[in-house]
């Protein structure tokens, strides 16, 4: 699913995550930033994020931007509240509906076999994802994410 080989910083990978929260698409997000205009970007929670550094990656290395967004990419380091906010973004899921949030863990989170494929391969090794319990038949788990500082 992930690649991996490309990292982002947290802020860069936080920024294409709202904006695909937001309903645009891979290939639409890459067309936007092509063309250099942040003017779109702007009606994404009402103006709350400033997309430059998507930008400027994009203008330092389009390519390896480009591959982040189709392929995948690994966070060179996650905070605690990036986590949080990945979640939130990618999945929908907020503390404490879906799940349990300590001073350094998030707990009893219900994953599917793909969401935590993408979720191992994209937050930085500073965290541990332990599966507490396996859905029998139906590809979920319920895991653990701890500091691993």
């Amino acid at each position: 699913m992930s690649n991996a080989s490309v990292k982002l910083s947290q802020r860069e990978a936080m920024l294409l995550e709202a904006a695909r929260a937001h309903g645009f698409v891979d290939e639409e997000i890459i067309h936007k930033l092509r063309k250099g205009n942040p003017e779109p970007f702007l009606e994404i929670e009402e103006g709350k994020y400033d997309f430059t550094p998507l930008f400027s990656l994009y203008e330092e290395d389009f390519e390896r931007l480009e591959e982040a967004i189709r392929e995948g990419y690994t966070i060179k380091y996650t905070t605690f509240n990036g986590i949080k906010f990945l979640l939130k973004k990618r999945y929908g899921l907020e503390t404490p509906r879906d799940y349990e949030s300590g001073e350094d863990y998030l707990d009893s989170l219900k994953l599917t076999d793909q969401m935590l494929e993408w979720l191992r391969a994209t937050i930085s090794s500073n965290w541990r994802i332990v599966e507490l319990e396996r859905k029998a038949k139906s590809e979920e788990a319920v895991i653990r994410i701890e500091w691993n500082g």
